[in-house]
């Protein structure tokens, strides 16, 4: 049974399921299946594209786990994975003949998770900071996104984005910093904190 199975760390999970464990497979999915619909969700709002991809992403893992790596940061792993499935799909279904990876939109707020919001007054403030978010580069976006929603960290999202450590910590303190110019740190951090996973 998957609830008696004992995990220590993102390393003995992992090398479990490589070599074969069905448990560990289930408690991976289980344990990251929504934070990857969710991030998945960021990249388009096709949401039949994100569900097709994690789903091709966890039939490879299971068909090619005898010849994958080690890892100690299984959500990182599948973080990075993910991404290089959806850009590919995306690529495929472009009509343009170059699909520039550099610039993927990245939709920070949906439209869904702006209904959640009940009260008028912070309904107010949070259409008001989905505009100043919607402002920043697509890669600030998904830098802010890595950082403080998923909570990852600087080394964990230069991987993700493929860029170094520095222009990291860059894309993320320039971002913040537009956000502050229209909002106060602390409005800021609790509407992008309130949608963590």
């Amino acid at each position: 049974m998957v609830k008696e199975y004992q995990i220590n760390s993102d390393t003995q999970l992992w090398n479990d399921f490589i070599k074969g464990n069905q448990d560990a497979f289930q408690v991976i999915y289980s344990n990251h299946v929504h934070s990857l619909y969710k991030f998945g969700c960021h990249f388009t709002s096709d949401e039949e594209l994100v569900k097709d991809c994690i789903h091709d992403l966890f039939v490879d893992l299971a068909k090619y786990r005898f010849g994958l790596g080690t890892t100690n940061n299984i959500k990182l792993y599948l973080f990075k994975s993910l991404k290089r499935k959806i850009i590919k799909s995306l690529e495929r279904k472009s009509n343009f003949e170059s699909f520039d990876k550099e610039n993927i939109p990245f939709i920070y707020i949906n439209s869904a998770e702006e209904e959640l919001v009940e009260e008028e007054s912070e309904k107010s403030r949070y259409i008001q900071l989905n505009s100043a978010i919607e402002a920043l580069s697509p890669r600030q976006k998904e830098a802010i996104y890595l950082k403080i929603v998923s909570g990852l960290s600087y080394e964990e999202l230069a991987r993700v984005m493929h860029v170094n450590y520095q222009s990291a910590r860059n894309l993320v303190f320039r971002g913040l910093e537009k956000l502050r110019e229209t909002f106060p740190r602390t409005t800021v951090l609790f509407f992008l904190y309130r949608n963590r996973h």
